[in-house]
């Protein structure tokens, strides 16, 4: 038996996110099913972030074990012959038998975007959340690095059910703003339900000025839920590192 890991891309507009769910479309659903019919045998595949339903990737990766012969290299371009145009493999590799695309990762990268322009978009709707109010960028800088460092993330944690730990590690918090589109860009070891969506919410409500930077430091130090979810368009797994 040889385990394979794969980074993949999806538009998640049409699936109802990453994790198998009975009669609905998803993405592990798909690729499971793509494996299954490329390889002739039963696959399981585990992904590095369980993405919500509408929510986007361009460097999910996934891995699963097998005991067919196919070259890795080869696996990427065979699979994606089987997979909508929505899903499509990037590249396969070869790793250790202990390897886990979700517990092997030391941290995640996804990215919120906002689209500022006066009206909406057609082309820009997909892959972004219209936002068409004056954001201080420095203002949410300001309050995302707030949220660097280990700490207790309730606050932005969208489920609290069956869940005792609430300590999560963000590395870096960056805003940018490009043009008419600002990003929100969180790297951490790992993020909980809602939980990006959440933040962004909350640092583009202190730099639109709805919210004040005092306002932040308290969602995080009493445990107040964040109130704005931002809705998943505008949210992209970029990139996984190991």
């Amino acid at each position: 038996m040889r385990r394979l890991a794969m980074a993949v891309e999806y538009d998640g507009t049409d699936f109802h996110g990453f994790a198998a769910q009975p009669d609905l479309r998803t993405v592990q659903g798909t690729l499971t099913d793509a494996l299954e019919r490329l390889l002739g045998c039963s696959v399981e595949v585990t992904g590095a972030g369980r993405t919500d339903a509408g929510v986007h990737a361009k460097g999910q990766v996934v891995d699963f074990a097998t005991e067919a012969s196919i070259p890795a290299k080869r696996v990427a371009r065979a699979i994606n012959r089987l997979l909508p145009v929505d899903l499509q493999a990037i590249k396969a590799w070869e790793v250790a038998e202990d390897f886990s695309a979700r517990f092997s990762a030391k941290s995640r990268i996804y990215r919120y975007r906002l689209y500022t322009g006066r009206r909406a978009s057609v082309w820009k709707a997909r892959y972004a959340c219209w936002f068409p109010y004056e954001v201080d960028a420095a203002m949410a800088q300001t309050a995302a690095e707030m949220l660097v460092g280990e700490k207790d993330f309730r606050a932005f944690c969208a489920d609290w059910s069956e869940r005792e730990n609430f300590v999560r590690e963000i590395y870096r918090a960056e805003v940018r703003r490009k043009g008419s589109f600002i990003d929100l860009e969180l790297e951490g070891t790992a993020f909980m339900k809602g939980m990006v969506r959440l933040i962004a919410g909350a640092v583009f409500l202190v730099g639109r000025g709805s919210r004040s930077l005092d306002w932040m430091g308290e969602l995080v130090a009493n445990s107040r839920r964040a109130s704005l979810m931002m809705p998943p368009q505008g949210l992209c797994l970029m990139k996984v590192r190991y």
